[in-house]
């Protein structure tokens, strides 16, 4: 096919993200222009974001008006309806998740409001307002076949014990959206079709590592919800919709974080605890033991993120996991 100036970009992004991952010199700088709108701690959640919105700005063309889908096929697609699928999907993906979460906990008999942490080799961690649920999924696949992944890039695997057979539906989530993505680009301007390229993966990343609440996710319903908003010609009124929907769910989530607060003590249930766990280097407000449980009691004041890493530090090795409350007054770690 005849490369356009998008396809261009494309190429170039997908080569950045190969540099990006067998190189290391650029990490800190990528890392600090896309967390703001990733959330990453390594440099994996940026080489998805340019290899795979690199992707979509290449291959386009296959699936528009003349490309070789549309001519193999004899097809002509609507990139209207196809966005509207894309968005309904990436939304009842959203919500699978959440339903995900509330199981695991309802499962342990724990708040809802709780972080997991899961350990199996490497620690990790998920909750209702920034999971890991599915990330867990793709991560299992990944040490089932082998491929090697650098150790500082948390795949997730360890929740993959946690989560439902049920939820290996799922991944058949993320090939729909980003063909009926591919396909939304059809008959729209080259500005559209870079936006929703970016919005089509921030979301992908956002199915996979964080959910309904966190920054990709809000970043791609944004433009998602916004392309499929806007009429011919603009009018910013055609914004004023998904603007409040985005409004909506960051006040949700900000909500949950105040309610889900715990000021008094944190609660940390330990499930399947070896003998030997050493909980002494805490000021220990209460412990109670059941068949398979620990369930401790420590001051709420204690700052999270330092409790959550001495945790992890501490418990690694000595039980299967452990669901922690939280304090979004002394520290917001979801």
């Amino acid at each position: 096919m005849n490369l356009n100036k998008l396809n261009l970009i494309g190429i170039s992004m997908m080569l950045f993200a190969v540099l990006l991952l067998f190189t290391n010199f650029i990490d800190n700088i990528v890392l600090t222009i896309t967390y703001p709108f990733l959330e990453g701690s390594s440099e994996g959640k940026s080489v998805i974001l340019f290899m795979v919105m690199g992707s979509l700005l290449l291959f386009y063309p296959l699936f528009g008006k003349g490309g070789a889908v549309e001519k193999l096929f004899s097809l002509k697609f609507d990139g209207q309806k196809y966005l509207k699928l894309a968005i309904i999907t990436v939304f009842i993906t959203y919500l699978f998740i959440v339903l995900l979460e509330i199981w695991i906990r309802i499962n342990f008999n724990v708040s809802l409001f709780t972080i997991l942490v899961s350990f199996n080799q490497n620690a990790s961690s998920t909750s209702i307002v920034h999971s890991h649920v599915l990330k867990s999924i793709l991560g299992y696949f990944i040490s089932t076949t082998g491929i090697n992944v650098p150790s500082h890039i948390n795949t997730g695997s360890s929740l993959a014990q946690y989560v439902t057979p049920v939820a290996f539906i799922a991944i058949f989530a993320f090939p729909l959206v980003y063909i009926a993505g591919l396909i939304s680009f059809n008959e729209r301007r080259d500005i559209y079709k870079f936006i929703l390229a970016f919005a089509v993966t921030t979301s992908l990343i956002s199915m996979l590592d964080g959910g309904l609440f966190s920054a990709p996710a809000l970043v791609g319903l944004s433009g998602l919800l916004g392309i499929y908003a806007i009429k011919n010609p603009f009018s910013p009124r055609d914004l004023i919709n998904p603007s409040i929907v985005i409004i909506i769910l960051i006040i949700i989530r900000v909500s949950i974080g105040l309610i889900g607060s715990n000021t008094d003590y944190h609660e940390i249930t330990i499930v399947n605890p070896s003998e030997n766990i050493n909980i002494t280097s805490y000021e220990v407000l209460s412990v109670e033991k059941d068949a398979n449980r620990m369930i401790v009691k420590v001051p709420g004041d204690l700052n999270d993120k330092e409790l959550l890493l001495k945790l992890i530090d501490d418990l690694k090795g000595k039980c299967d996991g452990f669901f922690i409350s939280w304090n979004i007054l002394s520290w917001n770690p979801i």
